[in-house]
């Protein structure tokens, strides 16, 4: 007897099957990124963020505060590696701050 084979897969891997063949999937891809800065660098810097702007791998984020944004200009590549590493792809190509 021939053994039948499993048609089920994992949720996250048919939404992304699906996200990839959709025209909003770079919509969902700049609304992925958008998000996980605020839960990566928590709530002091989210609400110290006046606009975040993705666009062709280019994460453009202001602030309103100089000494924060100074501070960030530093670990702009450790940034930018964890929200890579969190979205599972390398997305995130450059990061500026204004």
């Amino acid at each position: 007897m021939k053994k039948r084979l499993s048609n089920q897969q994992p949720l996250k891997e048919v939404i992304d099957d699906w996200l990839a063949k959709h025209p909003a999937a770079d919509m969902a891809k700049q609304t992925r990124v958008t998000h996980l800065w605020g839960a990566l660098l928590g709530p002091s810097v989210k609400n110290r963020t006046t606009s975040l702007y993705f666009r062709n791998g280019i994460l453009q984020v202001k602030l309103d505060s100089s000494v924060l944004r100074n501070e960030l200009s530093f670990a702009k590549e450790s940034i930018k590696e964890n929200m890579n590493k969190e979205l599972g792809e390398e997305l995130v190509l450059e990061i500026i701050m204004k």
